[in-house]
């Protein structure tokens, strides 16, 4: 399940980057959410009437989680545009160190050895990455700081919503839970979306919108179901595979010179970086 989470957030940043040429990323947001809700309550409606149980008393944790989750799409969107697909998935790896400094300050966990020697490595990654990135731009300094900072307030929307599903799945079913979630993040987003851009659409704008609505539905139902059968914290190393993938469909893509991809800006000395934060992330979330 998680298997499936990770290769399809592994280019989703991709198909994002292209998405933008034509949406908004509020537009995007919103659709990608309404998409997932309508087509997960047509099936329940059908399969499983029940699941609609949790909208008689929603609880507000899940609440929390549906604005948390489209606060975490609005980052990564918004980083996809102002950066790069790569820079992004990178970077958006401190959502699952947060999860585990919140662990370590909300439920009082403590640290193996490897742990802390995971959050040092997952340091110097981040500023020999983030160093190679400012010395190496296509872009200027400014729009680079102004996208990370969206980034990380994606990791941290994440982080919190995944505190919230995690506690959620122990009462509710995963995708139950998900009903809740997507109508949550449709409706905040619903006053944000541009409408009239869904005017003269191609059939190649409605198939990247339907992949990206499909891509929120799939992967964040296996997630859920993820979630019941592990601990978080292997679910979160399987994750921090996203930026590799990543990496080589960009890598590949760039071959190719498309007008909407632009090639990665990231020597040895960013790719080293990026190899020491994910490693620190993958010895933090691994477990004890």
């Amino acid at each position: 399940m998680i298997s499936i989470t990770a290769v399809l957030w592994g280019i989703l940043a991709i198909v994002l980057k292209y998405a933008l040429q034509r949406f908004s990323g509020n537009t995007i947001i919103w659709f990608r959410f309404t998409f997932s809700f309508i087509l997960l309550a047509a099936y329940y409606s059908l399969h499983r009437p029940q699941y609609f149980d949790i909208f008689k008393n929603p609880p507000v944790l899940g609440i929390i989680a549906g604005v948390a989750v489209g606060g975490n799409y609005l980052g990564f969107t918004t980083g996809v545009a102002l950066t790069s697909p790569s820079n992004t998935q990178i970077l958006i790896q401190i959502a699952p160190l947060l999860v585990a400094v919140f662990g370590v300050v909300y439920f009082k966990e403590r640290l193996t050895i490897l742990q802390k020697s995971g959050f040092l490595l997952a340091a110097a990654g981040f500023v020999l990455f983030y160093r190679d990135q400012l010395h190496n731009l296509v872009i200027s300094s400014q729009q680079y700081t102004l996208g990370n900072l969206w980034i990380i307030f994606g990791a941290i929307a994440w982080a919190i919503f995944a505190i919230c599903q995690k506690y959620l799945v122990r009462f509710w079913a995963p995708q139950q839970t998900n009903l809740l979630i997507y109508l949550v993040a449709a409706m905040v987003f619903s006053p944000l979306a541009v409408f009239h851009e869904f005017q003269a659409l191609t059939l190649a704008d409605w198939l990247t919108l339907i992949f990206l609505g499909a891509n929120t539905l799939v992967a964040y139902g296996t997630l859920g179901e993820a979630l019941k059968l592990l601990p978080a914290n292997q679910v979160s190393a399987i994750i921090v595979l996203n930026p590799l993938i990543t990496l080589v469909v960009a890598g590949v893509l760039s071959v190719q010179k498309l007008p909407w991809l632009s090639s990665e800006s990231i020597t040895l000395l960013g790719y080293a970086g990026a190899l020491l934060l994910l490693a620190g992330v993958g010895l933090v979330v691994k477990k004890a």
